[in-house]
């Protein structure tokens, strides 16, 4: 999470600053802003703590003015209730008529003067903001050989978050996080990613790896990119057999435009494949666009395949997670954008094998990693 201060005088600005990189806090991760105007631009921005100033210009050169009440306003009205306040002041006097107001607001009083005292809050602070961990990304992944890519291909940390098998990474100066599902299927998906989304409140969720396809409408080797998806499972059982009520949930339309552009650009397949050393499919397919049917069960009979896909005529791909994190996605609060990506290994019938595994599982990872830096790019 970044960390905002808020502070014009330029010695007690690196003073503050100096303690935060005493305690591990990067460059990258302490936004500045001087005056007004330059506070009003970050607020677009997912800020973890904000360090706030009672006296504050208005614009660039211009005098300091008693500005913490509206800076303390703009910040709860822009909705950053989850953020923590501090105020550090070299005005005490003015500490009884604002503290009523700023504690109200979670914001704590600090005097500048008091060196110890403010590090030793500042301090507490900051051990609060790393329980309160945020992540740009999260990646979803249901094996192990599906999250083995990442490792391959980004330097990461490996961490047991509560529990949750994690890689930390970081795409595009963005940091995120890929997650080893303790088990396949709809169910393990659909509980880890609504727990992981509610906990790190990523802007975007993906999911990559292998699955089934359609025989008419999809090809071995194939990577196929999520423009919506439901479960085959919901419906009723009746006396004349399974009624089917599946719910649809698509990718947002912005984003899927963006998607179907990058799976349409020149080589692209060639790009996804580069260095890549292992089985490659007898036919090369460029990535397209489709329709996720997912369920709890691996399907490998004609006649059951047959039977769900007369749910949908145009349906692409089968699988048993991409239906639960679209839709842990969307029943969020703060509704992250969704992209799902897997590789077809087999054609849903007797005939499965391992051996497009690795390429399947190598490609769509690719895929997954220039979506994202696109995604933030933009």
């Amino acid at each position: 999470m970044k960390i905002l201060l808020i502070e014009d005088d330029d010695s007690k600005r690196r003073a503050i600053i100096a303690h935060l990189k005493s305690r591990g806090i990067t460059d990258d991760d302490i936004l500045r802003a001087k005056n007004m105007t330059d506070f009003a631009g970050f607020l677009h921005i997912d800020i973890g703590l904000f360090i706030i100033d009672f006296q504050l210009p208005n614009i660039d050169k211009g005098f300091a003015c008693p500005n913490g009440r509206a800076i303390l306003e703009t910040i709860v009205k822009a909705g950053k209730n989850d953020a923590l306040l501090l105020a550090i002041s070299s005005y005490p006097a003015d500490f009884p008529e604002l503290r009523e107001l700023y504690e109200s607001h979670g914001c704590i009083l600090a005097n500048y003067a008091n060196k110890k005292s403010w590090q030793s809050t500042l301090d507490h602070l900051l051990i609060q903001l790393k329980k309160n961990l945020k992540l740009d990304f999260v990646i979803f992944c249901a094996l192990q050989e599906e999250r083995n890519p990442y490792v391959a291909l980004i330097n990461g940390t490996a961490k047991n978050r509560g529990g949750t098998d994690c890689y930390d990474i970081e795409i595009a100066r963005k940091k995120g996080t890929v997650i080893l599902l303790p088990q396949t299927g709809l169910v393990n998906a659909a509980v880890v990613a609504g727990s992981c989304i509610d906990k790190l409140k990523p802007s975007v969720v993906g999911m990559s790896g292998v699955c089934g396809g359609f025989p008419e409408r999809a090809k071995k080797g194939q990577l196929l990119i999520s423009s919506m998806a439901y479960e085959y499972q919901s419906g009723k059982w009746a006396a004349d057999g399974f009624l089917h009520e599946p719910y649809q949930v698509p990718t947002d339309n912005l984003l899927l435009t963006d998607l179907k552009i990058l799976a349409n650009q020149p080589d692209i397949l060639s790009e996804l494949e580069h260095g890549f050393s292992g089985t490659y499919p007898v036919e090369r397919h460029n990535p397209v666009v489709g329709v996720f049917t997912s369920g709890s069960a691996v399907i490998a009979d004609e006649d059951h395949l047959k039977q769900i896909e007369r749910i949908h005529r145009k349906v692409n791909a089968l699988d048993m997670e991409v239906f639960a994190i679209h839709r842990a996605a969307e029943l969020c609060a703060h509704k992250p954008c969704c992209i799902c990506a897997k590789t077809v290994v087999d054609l849903c019938d007797a005939v499965k094998s391992d051996e497009l595994h690795a390429y399947g599982s190598y490609i769509s990872a690719k895929f997954m990693v220039k979506a994202i830096r696109d995604y933030f790019s933009e």
